[in-house]
């Protein structure tokens, strides 16, 4: 038989979140190496001499996925005795001890469902004859029985209730032989799962990845013949197709394998502390969702065409150069998200990173080159390429102004 560790085991809290190596240790792990599953066979009931050990908690401490439970029990009887038993997992393998032929009593869990107590009748050799367990619906706190072997005729009974409201029982083990199940105890554990309660964009520690941009140039020449100020723009047009990929690190344990999905929705705005960062815009072409799965990587590819406008104020009778230049370019943007265990409160945090999120830094510039009239130019001579360059005709080229 297993050695049995009885303490209980608490969770060392760092503020309000858990601090540990190992999320899935804690739930997963035996008692006596430092997680919560515990063989409990100080409630052995039956004839421990007999038979050889069985071990049905097995899978699903092997298997370490969040929210696995006992899905359903198919028992087998036989003459005045329980002769197989049969668990199935949402997520591990099943898992049978004894004779499992036959026509069997298969009864579901709700998704919902956990054992919190149980019952063990024997006959007078000793033999398990009957099994009942206590069900309860974590959901809406409801409860039922089942029984196993009610047909069975019984000796003697033993019943117990767990005393601890996170706890539940995930599998049995004992002593069993090809065709009888001698005696049974439960394994139980803190239930475990996870769902995500809160998360933080890292928008500080934001790291740019200079091999991946792009620069793209605009240049208008504005004119404004008339007594008032006019209203004009520039724009720069161009194709931005880039890859975004969020990836969960391997956090405490967990992965893609652990189950744990997020529910948390990561669309957001860039705050204006980015948006506006001393004479570079930042200006991110579009908001980033997340994968949902801790431990995937989630690649979306996103190609569409992007404006970015200059507008400007261009003053009467003036002749300007609005000039833009426009950086589009890559990012990685790590993030945290909190996530918290509603059957005991335990919060973890576990980090992640958007790699490709699409931004622009644009620079821009107007020169007032000369003025403009309605039926001649006058152009600065330092800026007397704009004849040329933009074809104008009645040209005076004059001096450039004297700045003070």
């Amino acid at each position: 038989m297993k050695y049995i560790l009885t303490m209980m085991i608490g969770l060392v809290l760092a503020g309000p979140v858990a601090a540990t190596t190992n999320i899935l240790d804690l739930y997963f792990n035996t008692a006596d190496n430092g997680g919560t599953l515990r063989y409990d066979d100080i409630f052995s009931y039956g004839k421990s001499g007999n038979g050889s050990d069985f071990d049905m908690c097995d899978s699903y401490s092997s298997k370490r996925v969040s929210g696995d439970k006992i899905a359903a029990i198919t028992s087998y009887s036989g003459d005045e005795h329980i002769k197989g038993l049969k668990l199935e997992y949402l997520y591990a393998d099943d898992d049978e001890v004894g004779k499992t032929t036959g026509s069997g009593f298969r009864k579901l869990l709700g998704d919902m469902e956990y054992i919190q107590g149980w019952r063990f009748y024997k006959k007078r050799d000793g033999n398990i004859s009957r099994i009942r367990v206590y069900l309860k619906d974590m959901s809406n706190n409801t409860t039922r029985e089942i029984t196993f072997g009610s047909n069975n005729s019984w000796n003697k009974w033993q019943e117990y209730q767990l005393s601890i409201d996170t706890r539940s029982v995930v599998g049995f083990a004992g002593t069993a032989g090809d065709s009888k199940i001698w005696s049974i105890y439960p394994c139980v554990a803190d239930r475990f799962d996870l769902i995500e309660s809160g998360m933080e964009i890292h928008w500080d520690q934001i790291v740019e990845t200079p091999e991946n941009t792009k620069t793209f140039f605009g240049e208008r020449l504005l004119e404004n013949v008339s007594d008032v100020t006019q209203s004009d723009s520039t724009e720069v047009w161009y194709t931005d197709g880039k890859s975004e990929t969020d990836t969960w690190t391997n956090t405490l344990g967990i992965s893609v394998t652990a189950g744990v999905s997020l529910t948390e929705g990561y669309k957001v705005g860039v705050p204006s502390t980015v948006e506006n960062s001393g004479s570079v815009t930042f200006s991110f072409s579009e908001t980033f969702s997340a994968s949902t799965t801790v431990g995937e990587t989630s690649t979306v590819s996103n190609q569409r065409t992007v404006k970015e406008a200059m507008p400007a104020s261009v003053p009467a009778y003036s002749l300007l150069v609005a000039r833009m230049m426009v950086e589009n370019s890559e990012v990685e943007i790590p993030y945290t998200s909190t996530v918290t265990n509603p059957h005991n409160g335990d919060e973890f945090q576990l980090t992640g990173v958007i790699k490709g999120s699409s931004y622009s830094k644009s620079r821009k510039r107007w020169d007032v080159v000369g003025n403009a009239y309605p039926d001649h130019y006058e152009v600065f001579e330092s800026y007397s390429w704009v004849v040329e360059y933009y074809g104008l005709e009645n040209v005076t080229i004059i001096e450039d102004p004297v700045i003070n």
